[in-house]
């Protein structure tokens, strides 16, 4: 079901919308400070709060009254409550927290170049000298470490939708590029128990990988290949390749060039799983896919989020049939285009 997105009703609403990044930050802020945890674990005032975590009361206070008018706690004579959404994602302890995930979302590297939008829209593209694309970016060390907890979750459902594809007898050689935090193949792994994995992605990425695989059980079933998923070995006959959030980054052109190598690396009768955010043909509903298309903007040359019909052409360009979406249930606003070879 779409994000739906809702005109402004109200001038106060265009005006939260211009305050709306203090939102971010105060929300980053209580992650940092675990204001949700202490609250759900009953420090349920700004003065609890502040003598557990050693801090001012008076910027407690003004911290916890902007979380509620933020939305994510609520406030009833005199204490602070967690609404169940928020307990999902920003109590520790939940399956879908997404504390470490923060810290990707609003790292400072994407914060600052936020703050000049303006000029990159001028320019077309982002301004930083280093962005998404930039070899053994250190960045993708903090995103394998911050995104690993989603990861984690959504992994099996990803395993579950290449399992319908692939019926009873399942992979035995899965191809994972772009790794990250390696769950979404050792996830697979998991699922198909006869199958080896090939994990490809920068090789200071991969390094951080390799110890979860270990801690799994899964270390002698997984190769990790450092390289560039662009001009090195990807290697062939694959049942099964995954490729999750990694179209986002780059333009059609370069889409499709990677889906010919794809499908080059893909076994006949083989499946690829695409993970993305997918925007909706007219890009007016898709709410999370059309604004993440801004942090596409300003962390890369010329990567954007794409449709299911523009999907269709890159993957029909490279040989492949057989394309639909699928759905992939949880917190996350992404989905699954799958395609045969």
């Amino acid at each position: 079901m779409a994000d739906q997105i809702t005109p402004v009703q109200t001038p106060e609403q265009v005006l939260a919308l211009v305050q709306g990044f203090m939102g971010t930050a105060a929300i980053k802020a209580g992650l940092d400070l675990e204001v949700f945890t202490h609250v759900a674990k009953g420090n349920d005032s700004a003065e609890k709060i502040a003598a557990a975590k050693r801090v001012s009361p008076r910027a407690m206070r003004i911290l916890c009254v902007a979380l509620v008018v933020f939305g994510v706690l609520t406030k009833s004579d005199g204490r602070y409550g967690v609404p169940p959404a928020a307990q999902l994602l920003l109590v520790k302890g939940s399956p879908a927290y997404m504390g470490a995930m923060s810290r990707i979302m609003a790292a400072k590297s994407i914060w600052d170049e936020a703050g000049r939008l303006t000029d990159i829209i001028k320019a077309g593209h982002r301004l930083a000298p280093d962005g998404a694309e930039t070899p053994g970016n250190p960045f993708w060390e903090d995103f394998s470490r911050g995104s690993r907890n989603m990861a984690t979750m959504a992994g099996p459902r990803v395993a579950e939708v290449a399992a319908a594809l692939l019926g009873a007898g399942g992979p035995t050689r899965i191809l994972d590029i772009a790794a990250g935090s390696g769950m979404y193949g050792f996830s697979a792994l998991k699922r198909f128990p006869n199958a080896k994995l090939v994990s490809v992605d920068w090789a200071n990425v991969l390094k951080l990988a390799e110890p979860t695989a270990a801690q799994m059980g899964l270390k002698e079933r997984v190769e990790f290949r450092p390289g560039d998923i662009f001009k090195d070995d990807l290697g062939a006959s694959y049942d099964l390749v995954l490729a999750v959030n990694i179209y986002h980054h780059f333009n059609i052109e370069q889409c499709t060039e990677l889906t010919r190598r794809l499908y080059s690396a893909t076994a006949p009768g083989g499946v690829l799983v695409i993970v993305d955010a997918v925007a909706d043909e007219k890009r007016e509903s898709e709410r999370f896919a059309l604004a993440f298309a801004l942090t596409m903007l300003i962390w890369t040359q010329e990567g954007d989020t794409y449709t299911l019909v523009e999907y269709e052409r890159m993957l029909k360009a490279a040989g492949y049939r057989d394309i639909a979406l699928r759905a992939l249930p949880g917190p996350a606003s992404q989905q699954a285009v799958v395609a045969r070879r």
